[in-house]
């Protein structure tokens, strides 16, 4: 991971909790850094998915696969 990058881990954790944890970590990150969640939760990745465009941030990319989902999401402006 290079610098610039955050990981968060949010498998195990279901929705709305996980997308509350999400949003904290976002809105304490500084500007211009990406972040990527680790979601087993297929309704909180999907909520993410949309939440964040709404919010005026830029989804990177949205995979998931065999129960992972993976978001990579880039602070584009304060919360």
């Amino acid at each position: 991971m290079r610098a610039g990058e955050l990981s968060v881990d949010l498998r195990g954790v279901g929705c709305p909790y996980g997308s509350m944890v999400a949003i904290q970590y976002f809105r304490d990150a500084p500007t211009g850094l990406i972040i990527t969640f680790i979601l087993d939760d297929e309704d909180c990745f999907t909520t993410l998915k949309k939440l964040f465009p709404l919010l005026g941030q830029r989804v990177i990319s949205a995979e998931g696969g065999n129960g992972i989902y993976r978001l990579k999401i880039m602070k584009v402006k304060s919360l």
